[in-house]
């Protein structure tokens, strides 16, 4: 009999002490559009390390087992990338520095609004000349394969090339 008081009582009272903890949301709780700080710009929505990964040899080397390099392909590509990554170091650097100076310049004065334009468009010209470079790289590499290798490559590099154009593209409007 004690137990059964026991156990109704537990099942009345647990649901009202969860409900108390819950606790209820009011409307000052509550997200508003005009308050909101997030949604001040904070820059450019991209990092150097996206630019670095946007790199054929990179992929290429990524998926060595889909493609199935040989040891004297796979290091060939991996010195052709360090090749590749010391040529485009200072488009690397730049590009750090732009979206540092979009971040800087994001408040609302007149002059902050121009300066973080100005770097914008600055980036998308470091982006199109990374991409003419990816582009030359991506040539020599392909070259590098056996003509089995050579269609699944290529596939995988359209694929790699068709998603860093949305990915970019997305990015440098949102910032």
């Amino acid at each position: 009999m004690i137990r059964r008081l026991i156990i109704t009582s537990a099942l009345l009272v647990a649901p009202t002490v969860l409900l108390a903890q819950r606790g209820g949301r009011t409307q000052a709780d509550k997200r508003t559009e005009l308050m909101d700080k997030s949604e001040i710009p904070k820059g450019l929505d991209i990092r150097v390390r996206d630019l670095e990964d946007q790199s054929p040899l990179h992929l290429l080397i990524d998926k060595r087992k889909d493609l199935n390099l040989t040891d004297a392909q796979l290091s060939q590509l991996k010195d052709a990338e360090e090749k590749l990554k010391e040529k485009n170091a200072p488009l690397y650097k730049s590009a750090d520095s732009l979206i540092r100076a979009t971040r800087l310049t994001s408040t609302s004065s007149d002059g902050d609004k121009s300066r973080a334009q100005s770097a914008r468009n600055t980036m998308t010209e470091v982006i199109k000349t990374l991409n003419e470079s990816y582009d030359g790289a991506r040539k020599d590499a392909v070259a590098l394969l056996d003509a089995q290798q050579q269609p699944k490559a290529n596939e995988l590099l359209d694929k790699q090339k068709e998603e860093a154009e949305k990915f970019f593209r997305d990015r440098m409007r949102r910032g």
